[in-house]
């Protein structure tokens, strides 16, 4: 315990209460909080030392499984808030004890995630994040739940109002809770604070609404709506004032302003309120309003770039100048049937192109009419949210920030546990480099690239030979030899006595993921750009799917993948001159990188889907990731692509890889290499391997 606590040890604080703490437990118990201790003082010795102080308790009310939980919860809120937070949820033992003697009944949102997403985003609208919070409410673009749920002593029946929850915060989004006449018509927080008391007013605002919403719900959820009453049952509401307002909002054309009204009218009585729904989500009217004006502000300005485009190809249809609002003026309805937009131009219909379509069904949640001004092109140099109104590199100077980024959770091998959101990366653009790199590398392997295609060419053209057959071009001596053995044993002899060539159907999508870090600066960086070039001119000739990402970056808030070529784009100038602009970076962070091209890649329809890693070496940075951290958060990373059905593998030319590749990729998922000239072959084997 001395050398475990040392930097945290001095005359008054010595080791010797913690380790008193430790004698009454088992030797079993002992040596999981020792384990723990020397584990946790590799990342802080004040938690290692809160930890064993707070251990003996923490077993005896929950055992080693428990406390294992409470430790890991707690580690968590270090590696994201820092010292105090994470001592403070060390010292909350007895209520996170309490609620893990509830566990076998609680669900949490994090166990959920993945299926409420995909449920919340069916009901159509706008694609909605989930998030634990504090409180329960939405700004419009994110569904904030509670972290877990216990309130039933059922896991089901506690699932089930964890997604009645989220329907009604979906519901506030797609049913106009927030929904205004125009974009200068008052925020709902500014009709609330004309209420002498704004609590009172949105909480009677809050009830109103939910009976608003669940009738809503029922017509168009019925089954959803059944589910809801078992549990939380009609409210038996006895006054004749609140039956009338709740009749009102029930009726099918009831808006916001109905429940407005019937606030500013029932706000005034003293009858008692009824009871709240279970499921009754609260409000930030604060958060909305700025998720709001944010968001309209960035869908005006994307549908004006969108309708210039419109215009111009009604233009060329049409002979139209799309210049001059004088010679056509464009105008929206909305359907009176489905509320769907509909636009005209000079008084005559015409089918908007789809992404305008969804763009304007989006805006429609926020408002009930747009201005005319906001159905005009936009002039010349007019923003383009496609490139994105910041630049991506600028986001890195000066005081850091996760807006707009992607999180990661990275794999802990001493803690056996995820650190949550624990990395922050961004892709970020790679400048292209027009000079004569791509025609110094064709010329320089003039005859490889012909003895290349020749490789590629017969790998498009592969076919398989089919056994057993009942037709086909030529006898299976195998199969011949079968049935003339069951024939002589009495057996019924099989007719499937032939071969047939079957031309091979690709369906393959690859991702080839560079390594881009310090290391490989100078040879060895020509070496992977000569490679990648290669590599586009065969894949050219099979035209299967595939992308190019670099990737490198300086510790966990500073991940970075450099997009060279996506998977819908061609192959062309562009994309060559940004092979020849691939510079060596900072360092080398694969798990975060793995797990975001993991999700590019399934993301893309295809049979076979590949990860390939181009490299120098182990996985390394700044901050620690080294050694067997970098190595087992890698691993983790690649089991988790092939649970997906991706295959890795990887070709390095580090001479030492086979100390650590086999562990990472499996014994026969790698190759080294020492020639670039050998490495489109290479990758030309993979592919026959992984595709016949």
């Amino acid at each position: 315990m001395d050398e475990f606590l040392d930097p945290v040890l001095s005359s008054r604080r010595t080791s010797e209460e913690p380790t008193r703490g430790l004698l009454p437990l088992t030797t079993e118990q002992q040596e999981f909080a020792l384990h723990w201790t020397n584990v946790i003082r590799k990342s802080n010795s004040e938690m290692a030392y809160q930890f064993v102080s707070h251990a003996p308790k923490a077993i005896r009310l929950m055992g080693i499984d428990g406390t294992r939980q409470w430790l890991l919860d707690a580690m968590d809120i270090y590696d994201k808030e820092g010292l105090y937070p994470g001592s403070a949820s060390l010292d909350a033992l007895e209520s996170f004890a309490a609620k893990y003697r509830l566990s076998h009944i609680s669900v949490s949102l994090d166990q959920i995630r993945g299926v409420l997403e995909t449920f919340i985003c069916g009901l159509a609208g706008r694609i909605l994040k989930l998030e634990a919070g504090n409180s329960i409410y939405t700004d419009t673009n994110t569904l904030y739940l509670p972290a877990s749920i216990n309130r039933f002593n059922d896991r089901e029946k506690n699932y089930q109002l964890f997604k009645a929850t989220a329907v009604h915060l979906w519901a506030q989004t797609w049913f106009g809770t927030f929904k205004r006449p125009s974009p200068n018509a008052p925020h709902l927080v500014q009709q609330i604070a004309e209420f002498p008391d704004n609590g009172r007013a949105l909480k009677l605002f809050n009830l109103l609404e939910t009976v608003r919403l669940n009738a809503c719900i029922r017509r168009e959820l019925p089954g959803l709506a059944r589910e809801m009453l078992t549990l939380n049952p009609p409210i038996p509401v006895n006054d004749a004032t609140w039956q009338h307002y709740f009749s009102l909002l029930e009726s099918e054309g009831a808006s916001v302003a109905d429940t407005l009204a019937a606030t500013e009218k029932l706000y005034a009585l003293q009858t008692p309120w009824p009871d709240a729904f279970l499921y009754q989500a609260g409000f930030d009217l604060e958060a909305a309003q700025i998720g709001i004006e944010q968001r309209l502000e960035q869908e005006k300005l994307e549908l004006q770039m969108l309708i210039s485009d419109m215009m111009e190809q009604v233009g060329q249809d049409q002979e139209f100048d799309p210049e001059s609002m004088e010679d056509g003026k464009l105008e929206m309805s909305q359907d009176p049937e489905t509320g769907s937009p509909q636009l005209t131009l000079d008084g005559e219909p015409i089918q908007p192109p789809p992404d305008v379509d969804s763009l304007l069904q989006s805006m429609l949640q926020d408002l009930d009419d747009l201005p005319e001004d906001w159905l005009v092109p936009a002039g010349d140099g007019g923003y383009r949210p496609k490139d994105e109104s910041r630049n991506p590199e600028d986001v890195w100077k000066g005081t850091y920030h996760e807006e707009g980024a992607f999180l990661y959770d990275e794999w802990d091998y001493r803690r056996q546990t995820f650190r949550k959101n624990w990395c922050v990366l961004r892709e970020m653009p790679t400048h292209p480099v027009y000079d004569d790199f791509y025609q110094k590398t064709i010329e320089r392997y003039y005859h490889l690239v012909g003895e290349i295609r020749r490789h590629f060419e017969a790998l498009r053209g592969e076919d398989k030979i089919l056994k057993a057959e009942p037709v086909g071009d030529n006898v299976d001596i195998d199969a011949l030899i079968t049935a003339y053995a069951d024939m002589q044993t009495g057996v019924e002899m099989s007719d499937r006595l032939f071969t047939r060539k079957q031309k091979i159907d690709r369906d393959l999508a690859v991702v080839f993921m560079v390594d881009v870090s310090g290391s490989t600066k100078g040879w060895i960086n020509d070496a992977e750009r000569e490679s990648l070039i290669l590599l586009c001119e065969a894949l050219e000739i099979l035209g299967d799917q595939y992308a190019i990402y670099g990737f490198s970056g300086m510790t966990r808030n500073r991940c970075e993948v450099y997009k060279i070529k996506a998977f819908d784009q061609a192959y062309d100038n562009e994309v060559r001159a940004r092979i020849s602009g691939l510079r060596p970076q900072d360092y080398t962070r694969m798990g975060v990188t793995i797990r975001h091209l993991t999700s590019i890649l399934n993301q893309v329809e295809a049979k076979t889907r590949i990860l390939i890693t181009l490299s120098d070496g182990k996985p390394d940075d700044y901050d620690g990731y080294r050694g067997d951290y970098g190595i087992e958060d890698t691993r983790q990373a690649l089991l988790e692509a092939r649970n997906t059905g991706i295959h890795p593998f990887c070709i390095t030319i580090d001479t030492e890889a086979g100390e650590y590749l086999p562990h990472m990729y499996g014994p026969a998922s790698y190759v080294v290499i020492d020639e670039v000239r050998k490495l489109p072959l290479k990758v030309a084997d993979i592919y026959r391997k992984l595709t016949t």
